[in-house]
C-alpha cells in the first residue's frame, strides 16, 4: 500500500507573483526527477498490534516526448533505527504513463497498471490566483494493495486543499499546501472495504516549485467480508528533487579513460540503457561459492569508486548475477550476497552507502550459454547502473 505522490514529484509547478501580492501555480514539464518515499506505520490486525511496518520506495522517472517513463523499485523493510544504509531491493517495477485529458494520469499500456504511482492527480493545484487561505477541493485517485501482494485496486478521492504560504524550510523558501482526505471504497465492488483518513503537508521550492518533501499523517482501516480487518496508522514521507540530466557520453568516455590506466584492463563493458549508463563488471572474481572477493580486484574496485565519486546526485543500482548450475534458491542468496559485498566494497572507498540500492537475480538473466566454462563466465558478473 504505497503513497507516493508521483504525480506531484513528476510535474513541477513554476509561480508568478502578481502586483497584488497573490500567486499563480503554472504545469510545466521539466528534466528527470528522483523520488524517495518512507513510511513508518504501526500495524494492527483485527484490533490487536502486530508492529511496525518500515519501508522504502525509490524512483527514477525521465520525461519523454507525451509521456513519462521510469522504474520503482521497492525495498525491503529498514532498520528500526532507520540509518542511513543501502536497501536490497524486493522488486523493480518499470513503470509507462501519460496525461490524458479528464481522464488524468492513464498507465500505458493500462493492462500494466502495477499500482505505481499510486497517488494520481493529487495533489490537483487551481488555475485561478490565490494567497494564504484560499482554498478548493479538486478530485484525485489512489492505487493501494492492503495485504501487499501485487494486486492494488484504484480507488477515487476527493481531496481539500489550502495554500499556507511562504516559509522556510532548511534555509529554502517553500510554498506549504495543506490537504486532505479521507479513505473510502465502500459499495464499489473491491473484496475490501477502506475508511481512514489523510492529511498531508507538502512542500514547494520558491525558486522553481519542486516539492521537496511531503509528509502524509493517515489512519485508515480495511475490512473484509469475513470480519478481518488491518489498520495502518502512521505517517509517510515522500522527497523529490530535479535531476540534471546526465551526460552519458561524457560518463563513458571517462570511464574508458580510467579503464587504459589498469596494467590488464579493467573488463568493464558500458553501455547507455534507458535507465541511465550500466557499467558491466565482467568475471568478478570472488572465492568459490562465497561473496568473498579476490584480492586482485582492488584496483578495478578502486577505478569504479572514482568514477561514481565524480557523478553526484545520482542512485546506483548494483546487480548480481551468478551462472545457472541447477540451483536457483542457492544462486538466487549468493547474487544477492555478492551485490551486497560489491557495494561494501565501494561503500568502504568513501561513496556514501544510502546512494546504493542492490539485487540479486541469481542465474536468470544470462548473457551466454550456461552449457559452456565460457558462457558461465560471462554470466557470474556485477552490473552497476547509475540511474538517469
Amino acid at each position: 500500500m504505497w503513497i507516493l505522490a508521483a504525480v506531484l514529484l513528476l510535474i513541477p509547478l513554476f509561480p508568478a507573483f502578481s502586483q497584488e501580492g497573490t500567486v499563480r501555480l503554472f504545469r510545466e514539464v521539466q528534466g528527470p526527477y528522483s523520488l524517495v518515499e518512507k513510511s513508518d506505520w504501526s500495524r494492527y490486525d483485527n484490533g490487536k498490534y502486530t508492529g511496525h511496518v518500515y519501508r522504502e520506495v525509490r524512483a527514477s522517472i525521465i520525461p519523454q516526448a507525451t509521456s513519462y517513463r521510469g522504474n520503482f523499485f521497492v525495498m525491503e523493510e529498514t532498520l528500526r533505527d532507520m540509518r542511513q544504509s543501502a536497501r536490497a531491493v524486493d522488486e523493480v517495477i518499470p513503470v509507462s504513463f501519460r496525461f490524458d485529458g479528464e481522464k488524468g494520469l492513464t498507465i500505458d499500456p493500462p493492462g500494466d497498471d502495477r499500482g505505481f504511482p499510486s497517488l494520481r492527480n493529487f495533489p490537483a493545484l487551481p488555475l485561478n490566483a490565490i494567497t494564504p487561505g484560499s482554498k478548493w477541493v479538486a478530485k484525485g485517485k489512489r492505487a493501494v494493495d492492503p495485504l501487499n501482494e501485487g494486486k492494488s485496486v484504484v480507488i477515487p478521492l476527493i481531496a481539500e486543499y489550502e495554500y499556507r504560504g511562504i516559509e522556510d524550510y532548511r534555509n529554502i523558501p517553500v510554498h506549504r499546501i495543506f490537504a486532505k482526505y479521507a479513505s473510502r471504497s465502500e459499495g464499489r465492488g473491491e473484496d475490501f472495504q477502506v475508511q481512514g483518513t489523510h492529511n498531508v503537508d507538502i512542500l514547494l521550492r520558491v525558486s522553481d516549485c519542486i516539492p521537496l518533501m511531503m509528509r502524509d499523517n493517515l489512519d485508515e482501516t480495511y475490512s473484509w467480508p469475513n470480519g478481518s480487518t488491518i489498520r495502518f496508522r502512521g505517517f509517510t514521507l515522500t522527497f523529490g528533487d530535479g535531476l540534471v540530466p546526465l551526460d552519458r557520453e561524457a560518463f563513458i568516455t571517462t570511464v574508458k579513460a580510467r579503464e587504459r590506466t589498469l596494467p590488464t584492463g579493467s573488463g568493464i563493458d558500458l553501455a547507455a540503457v534507458p535507465e541511465g549508463v550500466k557499467l558491466t563488471v565482467k568475471d568478478i572474481r570472488f572465492q568459490a561459492d562465497s561473496d568473498e572477493m579476490l584480492a586482485a580486484e582492488r584496483p578495478r574496485l578502486d577505478m569504479i569508486a572514482r568514477v561514481l565519486k565524480e557523478t553526484p546526485d545520482r542512485t546506483f543500482l548494483v546487480e548480481g548475477h551468478t551462472a545457472a548450475i541447477g540451483r536457483p534458491t542457492g544462486e538466487m542468496d549468493l547474487s544477492v550476497q555478492r551485490a551486497r559485498r560489491m557495494v561494501d566494497e565501494l561503500v568502504s572507498r568513501g561513496i556514501p552507502a544510502e546512494k546504493f540500492i542492490y539485487k540479486g537475480w541469481g542465474g536468470t538473466k544470462p548473457l551466454g550459454d550456461n552449457a559452456s566454462d565460457e558462457g558461465r563466465r560471462v554470466n557470474r558478473r556485477v552490473e552497476i547502473t547509475i540511474l538517469e
